[in-house]
């Protein structure tokens, strides 16, 4: 029987043996087990990746991606930070004063005016995007919106083009979310208050 001393050094130990079955490696890839000789390598990943498991098959390097954009990725040499944009759950927070506002994807509004402060959707918005108001002022708030677009309110509907939904009290407040992209929204939590529509 040969002990581990006689073997011949050229050729690689095999797994049933301890050994990977590989007379060389690359670089700064990672081991992968696959119950043969010789056993696997993947290749090396780029700064910021992860490696991500498939069912049935080797694991690779990938980048991490964000629906929506509303993560933001910043790799670095083994780092990877990651940031929702405008902060927590993706959502930026506006203050507005003026009479009004147009909206923007991902972003809530805290409708601060003296009278009427009138906001319109984004013309462009992913399936998913959101959009809050909340009332501040005493004014109130209206979300009115462009050709071809509707907000979905339980069992109605706004008018297509040129309806409305809009505060009936100082602090009512909504969010919306967008069901077909660029053109429907639905109203998802709340809303706080009478809305009313048109």
């Amino acid at each position: 029987m040969s002990s581990i001393n006689s073997w011949n050094t050229s050729v690689p130990a095999q797994v049933s043996f301890g050994g990977t079955g590989n007379a060389s490696w690359g670089t700064n890839g990672v081991v992968i087990t696959n119950n043969v000789s010789p056993l696997g390598e993947t290749a090396p990943g780029l700064a910021g990746q992860v490696l991500i498991g498939a069912t049935g098959a080797a694991p690779a390097f990938n980048t991490i991606t964000s629906t929506g954009g509303t993560i933001t990725f910043t790799p670095g040499v083994n780092t990877l930070n990651m940031e929702a944009a405008g902060g927590a759950f993706g959502i930026a927070w506006v203050e507005v004063t003026g009479a009004s506002q147009a909206m923007a994807i991902n972003t809530g509004y805290i409708a601060n005016h003296a009278s009427l402060l009138t906001f319109t959707l984004p013309t462009v918005a992913a399936v998913g995007s959101i959009v809050r108001v909340v009332g501040k002022g005493a004014g109130g708030w209206s979300i009115t919106y462009t050709t071809n677009q509707i907000i979905h309110f339980g069992a109605v509907n706004t008018t297509i083009t040129t309806g409305s939904l809009s505060s009936s009290q100082q602090y009512d407040a909504v969010e919306l979310v967008c069901t077909v992209a660029n053109l429907a929204w639905t109203v998802a939590s709340g809303p706080q208050g009478n809305l009313t529509y048109v």
